[in-house]
């Protein structure tokens, strides 16, 4: 039987622990209110901190640039406080732009002949977008053309290599034909990129010729090389060169080659300039001269 009064100091036991578990318990809720209050009043001050800064450094920033602008305003009255430096990516030191837009030549630096119709710069015939040739000119391969050729591809054969005319003269009719092919493949202006529209083509001069091939790939060829680099020799210029579009008027085209006689073909190759540049004459079909357009 259990004694009288061990209930009671039971059930006063069970409530002093009640009361503290309680405590504890305001004490923890009381603690986290209070680090959460800190962690706020510490944010505030950083942030508060940062805005300060920034705003110093906006000021400061904006001094200097007053600064700055009045030593400009003092100096710009007197160049010589001034060292000129040349900018590479200046327009006045950028070469000449072969692509853009082409001028009338000055017909006084050079003798112009037209003769039947075809046009003469200094003694030379010039057949480009700007000069045409009349729609009955046909003389075929010219003699001298021909028997250069016949020279440069023996020597070459020498050398182990096989140069072939694989377009030689071509009249105003086929001229025709085979731009109209490509304009309607291709479009007018992709059409005037590699092809030159009727009476208006070196093909129809008989002192062009087309070496080997007539696919872009034969730029790599040891053909292509050999003929760029001893063509002159024989009286021939590679008649587009690559770096010249904008002054022929003609994508590059190392199978194109044109004669013009050994003396001029040295100096044109030498000098890396095109006939265009070295006759003084543009080759473009707002300036055409003779020959309507096809």
């Amino acid at each position: 039987m259990m004694e009288k009064g061990s209930g009671g100091d039971a059930n006063k036991r069970t409530r002093e622990e009640q009361r503290r578990r309680d405590t504890m318990q305001a004490y923890a809720v009381i603690f986290g209110v209070l680090i959460a209050i800190m962690a706020i009043t510490v944010y505030i001050m950083f942030l508060k901190k940062d805005v300060k800064t920034a705003e110093t450094v906006q000021n400061n920033t904006s001094q200097s640039d007053s600064i700055d602008a009045g030593d400009a305003d003092e100096g710009s009255d007197d160049d010589s406080d001034w060292e000129v430096i040349d900018d590479p990516d200046s327009e006045e030191s950028t070469p000449e732009d072969n692509s853009s837009e082409p001028q009338k030549p000055d017909e006084d630096d050079h003798k112009i002949e037209v003769i039947e119709g075809r046009t003469y710069v200094d003694g030379i015939l010039i057949v480009n977008k700007t000069y045409s040739l009349p729609s009955d000119y046909a003389p075929g391969i010219l003699p001298e053309a021909q028997e250069a050729f016949d020279r440069m591809a023996n020597d070459a054969w020498g050398d182990g290599l096989g140069l072939f005319i694989c377009s030689g003269f071509r009249s105003y009719s086929e001229q025709r034909d085979l731009y109209d092919g490509y304009a309607m493949q291709r479009g007018v202006e992709e059409a005037d990129r590699v092809s030159a529209r009727a009476g208006y083509s070196e093909h129809q001069s008989g002192l062009a010729m087309d070496i080997n091939s007539t696919d872009f790939e034969f730029e790599y060829t040891a053909e292509a090389k050999w003929l760029a680099e001893h063509c002159a020799e024989y009286g021939f210029i590679i008649r587009y060169p690559k770096g010249k579009e904008g002054v022929t008027g003609y994508a590059y085209e190392p199978w194109h080659i044109r004669y013009v006689g050994e003396d001029i073909a040295k100096e044109i190759t030498e000098k890396g300039i095109c006939l265009e540049e070295y006759l003084g004459v543009t080759s473009d079909y707002r300036y055409s001269k003779g020959q309507p357009l096809a």
